[in-house]
């Protein structure tokens, strides 16, 4: 692979630990994210198994063309994301609590607020572990499917003075990291760009057959083991479309995550990563969908026309910030 993908592997590796488990690198954010450079260096050396300098690392952040972290006297935290769109509520949040409250949660049969106070949900993970560290005792950090908690007739409602969602109790199958045989699930997947002779930028979706339906959606798979997320999107992308060209990534959209069962009805947290994407020749409409996976078409749309096409509720606000680095390059 070429060498720009260390590049890219740093950057989300650094995101993973500041945004989402601090926990794996064994760093220890202040109340507002801060922790030292050579502290991230040290954790991000570990987990990707090459030795990552602190000057490297800080000279990478710096010289980055997307502001996701910033840096003040040797210490980095992660750029908060802005708040959800209105209306819209995330398909995953998270509830800082401590193992000793979790047994009471399991005892009781769902989840309780603590001293007649709601039970109180962030959409940024990073955040709840930190609170949880707060709390005393051995931090814990439950994910909550809020699709299944609505279905059972919970309603989240929005703090706006902390920005936190507030639910008067969960039931435990809505909590998806206490269900039994729970496990997360990484994915990677990516979307090709080319641009037409009027300099109209082209997406291209494929087309999948599932159970309830079809739908056109993103080409993505599973990482395999020690796999980087860049590796694997560009593998799954140009396997279920069938391309021989090379792609190469340009940018990262972000990543997603939300709750599925899988085969057998096992609980499964899913983070997807993706990237845009250049083929090294124009690729035409010459593909070879991967039938037996159930793709049964590629078709090139323009970005307005993909943010209609893909219609997967977790999906959508990658496609539309796709659509805005498309067209505001």
């Amino acid at each position: 692979m070429p060498d720009d993908f260390d590049e890219l592997r740093i950057s989300k590796t650094i995101a993973f630990l500041l945004r989402h488990r601090p926990d794996v690198g064994n760093l220890h954010p202040d109340e507002q994210g801060w922790v030292s450079i050579e502290e991230l260096s040290t954790a991000v050396s570990r987990l990707m198994r090459v030795p990552v300098e602190s000057d490297r690392l800080e000279a990478l952040v710096r010289t980055s063309r997307v502001s996701r972290f910033e840096i003040r006297e040797h210490r980095i935290r992660a750029v908060q994301r802005g708040p959800s769109r209105r209306g819209t509520l995330p398909d995953i949040l998270y509830h800082a609590t401590t193992a000793e409250q979790v047994e009471h949660y399991l005892a009781e049969g769902r989840v309780l607020p603590v001293r007649g106070r709601g039970v109180y949900l962030s959409e940024d993970e990073s955040q709840a572990w930190r609170a949880a560290h707060r709390l005393g005792g051995g931090p814990r950090v439950l994910f909550v499917d809020t699709g299944r908690a609505r279905r059972r007739g919970v309603h989240f409602a929005r703090n706006r003075r902390n920005g936190l969602y507030v639910a008067p109790e969960l039931p435990l199958n809505s909590v998806l990291n206490l269900l039994p045989r729970f496990a997360e699930q990484w994915s990677a997947g990516g979307i090709p760009v080319q641009w037409a002779p009027d300099g109209t930028p082209l997406m291209a979706l494929v087309r999948v057959t599932r159970r309830s339906g079809r739908t056109w959606e993103i080409a993505k798979g599973k990482l395999e083991e020690g796999e980087p997320p860049e590796w694997a999107a560009v593998r799954e992308v140009r396997e279920e479309m069938g391309i021989r060209a090379d792609l190469s990534i340009f940018a990262f959209v972000g990543l997603v995550r939300y709750g599925f069962l899988a085969p057998g009805s096992l609980p499964r947290l899913k983070t997807v990563h993706l990237y845009l994407m250049k083929p090294d020749e124009p690729l035409g409409t010459d593909f070879q969908p991967a039938l037996r996976e159930g793709i049964g078409e590629v078709r090139w749309f323009t970005p307005d026309q993909a943010c209609r096409a893909v219609t997967h509720s977790s999906l959508v606000p990658l496609m539309r910030q796709a659509r805005r680095m498309l067209l505001h390059r």
